[in-house]
């Protein structure tokens, strides 16, 4: 089988680039935007290069290491669905959009069928940050 395959997410958020970080790296931020709050989630994080981070809903969760941390800016991650046999990676780069901030994701090292999987999940992820980032706008804030 070929992992030579990517989903790519290009998405823009109406919050600066520190907020988003924060989204992104923060275990009880995840828990609140990454899966809808009806799968009670639980989720760990720990934002250094080597730290793990994961979350899990049920019987349904994923896991990984910090490869890249230029906070605010871009994070490269492995990334292994449960029950997968291999990793794959994530890389995020966040850009400053006037009031806002850019998103890129890209998650590559898999293939086809795994890269439409993967790019579905992400849209819908997406969806639910604009809600957070909302809800908590100092979130981040140094």
């Amino acid at each position: 089988m070929a992992y030579d395959s990517s989903a790519v997410i290009e998405s823009r958020v109406d919050a600066p680039p520190d907020q988003v970080w924060f989204a992104l790296t923060d275990a009880a931020a995840l828990t609140v935007w990454y899966w809808p709050a009806a799968m009670q989630p639980r989720a760990f994080s720990e934002p250094v290069v080597g730290g793990r981070f994961g979350i899990e809903a049920g019987d349904m969760g994923f896991a990984g290491e910090y490869r890249e941390l230029d906070p605010p800016r871009r994070l490269v991650q492995s990334w292994r669905w449960a029950g997968d046999d291999r990793d794959s990676r994530v890389t995020i780069e966040l850009t400053p959009s006037g009031d806002g901030t850019g998103l890129r994701i890209v998650h590559d090292e898999v293939d086809d069928d795994t890269a439409a999987m993967y790019r579905a999940g992400w849209e819908s992820c997406l969806t639910r940050l604009p809600a957070y980032l909302a809800a908590t706008p100092n979130a981040g804030s140094r």
